[in-house]
């Protein structure tokens, strides 16, 4: 007894040295394993792991024969590997389901095929499958959390917006242009926040960098020769800064990368970049462009045209795969819509087995970052998360009419 004592303590000296270099040092992996689940099927499981500013994002792609099941959980498992420690299988008629458990005994939603491809629970519901119906109730049988998405919310109304709280994620931040400054919506409450003394309609001169709101001071601007003035405030903490500048009133945003603005004065052929973190607002010697959402070098008759980001990446086997150029990217995932306007997620590249997220007619402005996706419909605007599913964030009857570039959201540190 007395030998092994001095071995048991090592061991758990070794094992405490593990844990910490585990906690401080490992901010990724990736790993393939097999797992028997308590029926007996045999899957294969992808398992890429990320840790970003204090999330822990875990990605699986889950194989069962020809079968694929993709998914994305957010959840901090102490850096852990091969997370995933039973599936549960459900099936009736073209409908097949598997209910993922991870470790301390946690489950999310549960992953489906329809006629073989993957399509989100909530589209599921929205459509009305009765076989998702029965299937759900089966969870909770087998001592799991019947799947629940909250469908009877009524919007508060303010200064005349309809207003979905319960509906909004609670990091989540929503700037709608109001004409004179922005309407800051999170899921507490409503603040209005006026930038401008006059009117601006058209939003060409406002976008987000990171946390920040950026604008031009557009007063007086029928009088006064230029822009002298951006507008930046902070979305997380409600600071407001002025930074002074001398710009023609040819001057455009040419977009963001890597949370900095980059604008263009084409009179005077002249480009800055503005980095809103440190208030720094920087002519450059060569002017840069924003190409699908990369920043390269300026060919020779870049101040020629207007040349603004669209804010598409490419890629090229989703555009050959699913005919659509219409693709964003958040982190990893790539998203992408489709003609009929059908949504879908792409995890580690599976680009074969991709994610039905949603289908919305006349979908306008999507957006897809921070871990969401939004969208315009007539005079709504959408959001989808993998919590809630989609759901309608507010109605703005000014969206029929003006929705160009007239919202942004961030999601808060």
């Amino acid at each position: 007894m007395k030998k092994l004592l001095p071995i048991l303590i090592i061991l758990a000296f070794v094992a405490f040295c593990y844990q910490i270099i585990v906690t401080f040092f490992i901010t990724e992996h990736e790993m393939t394993y097999s797992l028997i689940a308590s029926d007996q099927r045999h899957y294969t499981i992808s398992e890429e792991y990320e840790y970003v500013k204090g999330r822990h994002y875990y990605s699986f792609v889950i194989k069962n024969k020809k079968k694929y099941y993709n998914t994305l959980v957010e959840e901090d498992f102490d850096k852990q590997d091969r997370v995933i420690t039973d599936i549960k299988h459900y099936k009736k008629n073209n409908l097949e389901c598997i209910l993922p458990v991870y470790k301390r005994d946690y489950t999310y939603d549960a992953l489906c095929l329809l006629d073989g491809e993957q399509v989100s629970p909530y589209s599921l519901i929205a459509s009305g499958n009765q076989d998702f119906v029965d299937i759900s109730k089966k969870f909770a049988g087998d001592g799991y959390e019947e799947i629940f998405y909250k469908n009877n919310i009524k919007p508060e109304k303010e200064s005349g917006l309809s207003i979905y709280y319960d509906y909004i994620p609670e990091d989540f931040v929503f700037a709608v242009w109001n004409y004179r400054g922005i309407d800051i919506i999170d899921s507490k409450k409503l603040e209005e926040k006026y930038l401008l003394n006059e009117d601006h309609y058209e939003n060409t001169l406002s976008t987000v960098a990171g946390k920040y709101y950026i604008t031009v001071n557009t007063d007086n601007e029928e009088k006064q020769l230029g822009y002298y003035q951006l507008i930046l405030y902070n979305l997380q903490d409600g600071g407001k800064s002025l930074i002074d500048v001398n710009l023609s009133q040819d001057s455009y945003f040419n977009g963001v990368y890597d949370k900095k603005l980059y604008i263009t004065d084409p009179k005077e052929e002249k480009q800055y970049v503005l980095d809103p973190l440190k208030k720094e607002f920087t002519e450059l010697n060569y002017p840069k462009e924003i190409v699908h959402s990369s920043l390269k070098k300026a060919d020779s008759d870049f101040y020629d045209s207007i040349k603004v980001d669209d804010g598409v990446v490419l890629n090229k086997k989703i555009t050959k795969l699913y005919d659509t150029t219409d693709i964003k990217r958040n982190r990893d995932e790539f998203y992408f819509k489709t003609k009929d306007g059908k949504i879908y997620q792409v995890i580690q590249k599976d680009y074969k087995h991709p994610i039905l997220l949603f289908q919305q007619d006349a979908i306008k402005e999507w957006q897809a970052h921070d871990d969401g996706v939004s969208f315009i419909v007539d005079d709504t605007l959408y959001f989808y998360s993998s919590f809630y599913g989609l759901k309608p964030v507010l109605v703005n009857p000014e969206f029929k009419y003006n929705s160009k570039n007239i919202y942004h959201f961030i999601r808060k540190d």
